[in-house]
């Protein structure tokens, strides 16, 4: 066979092109959804979710607790207070509102999953009362698991949480317990607030969360300092699986300024900052899902932040995955390399009897 000699002809290389085209129209119309992996998983946390989120309404309805439209517009009745006697730091309203959208529960399953939680085992749950919504959603995640959580509240809520009185996180769960939804209780509680014993709150505020874990049946911790409580939490979680770290609570991070990132940790975390029971955790090679910022995790996972409406349950690329036919574009890509390698390596006008540029005619046997 005659090897090339000289450029290609670029007519030729422009129908290479346009069989280029054909091969990627073809490939981009082989498009499917994909059922994601954990799909039944995600599908029936966020669908239980629901269903605690409307025992929560209901029973703030039957409370005659009023729903604040404007800042709720779902009306969802999980979105807390600015300022009350419970609340401890500020925490953003869009945070809020992200939370209550049941499919964030199939994103916590799709971060347990990659922290290498798997059915039936334990985990242990570090949170306050800010997010009340992702609580719910975490619960749910972990009846449709099969999980054994180990439970450490630190009662105070930041702005927009669970603090209304008479709906403090414990209040919260007490309920949902008796709603039959799931058994899960806190094995023991804080204060809270800045140094994880109620600095911050006012005695009346303090005196709020007592009553609320008494009526729960759970016991108070009061730390003598913010160590002592995150060594109670490092004694209280040995032999979990993984951490899950929810809201602003001080005992986690150390020190409310520390910029610790939502998503999930794992490896020796940095020696700097203040100790916290995150560090506590990733030293002991115990792997943290870390959710500070709701919004973040939403964005990573394709979630709507602050949704004016609230989403379908089931929908979105947590669920279903866009995949291209990997036979058709195997096949498409191995034309290609065949065209491309038949161009350059031998003289196509030559075979073809196309007229060269010095005007001799090619011969043809």
């Amino acid at each position: 066979m005659r090897r090339r000699q000289g450029k290609v002809n670029r007519w030729v290389l422009v129908a290479l092109a346009g069989v280029s085209v054909l091969f990627f129209i073809a490939v981009n119309r082989s498009v499917r959804p994909v059922r994601s992996r954990l799909y039944d998983t995600k599908l029936a946390s966020a669908r239980l979710a629901a269903q605690a989120f409307a025992a929560v309404r209901d029973y703030r309805q039957q409370l005659g607790t009023p729903i604040d439209s404007v800042n709720d517009p779902n009306g969802t009745g999980l979105v807390g207070l600015l300022y009350s006697q419970t609340t401890y730091g500020r925490s953003d309203l869009s945070d809020a509102l992200t939370t209550t959208n049941p499919n964030f529960a199939a994103a916590l399953v799709e971060m347990l999953h990659r922290a290498g939680v798997r059915p039936g085992d334990s985990i242990g749950v570090s949170w306050d009362g800010t997010y009340p919504a992702l609580n719910i959603e975490l619960l749910a995640v972990a009846r449709t698991m099969n999980l054994r959580p180990v439970i450490v509240t630190a009662q105070s809520a930041g702005s927009w949480g669970a603090n209304y009185p008479g709906l403090a996180w414990l209040d919260i769960e007490r309920l949902l317990v008796r709603a039959g939804l799931w058994n899960y209780r806190s094995a023991w509680a804080t204060l809270g607030g800045e140094n994880d014993a109620g600095r911050g709150l006012s005695p009346e505020g303090r005196a709020i969360l007592v009553a609320a874990a008494e009526s729960s049946g759970v016991p108070v911790v009061t730390p003598a300092s913010p160590t002592e409580g995150i060594d109670r939490r490092a004694d209280a979680f040995k032999g979990v699986r993984a951490l899950v770290s929810i809201g602003r609570s001080v005992a986690d991070v150390g020190d409310l300024k520390a910029r610790v990132p939502s998503r999930v940790l794992a490896g020796r975390p940095a020696r700097n900052g203040k100790a916290g029971a995150i560090r506590a955790m990733l030293e002991q090679g115990i792997p943290v899902v870390r959710i500070g910022n709701p919004s973040q995790v939403a964005i990573d996972f394709h979630l709507p932040v602050s949704p004016g409406r609230m989403p379908e349950i089931g929908k979105g690329r947590l669920y279903l995955e866009r995949r291209y036919s990997v036979v058709l574009s195997a096949i498409a890509s191995l034309m290609l390399l065949v065209l491309l390698g038949l161009v350059v390596r031998y003289d196509l006008e030559w075979y073809l009897g196309v007229r060269e540029e010095n005007g001799e005619c090619a011969e043809i046997s």
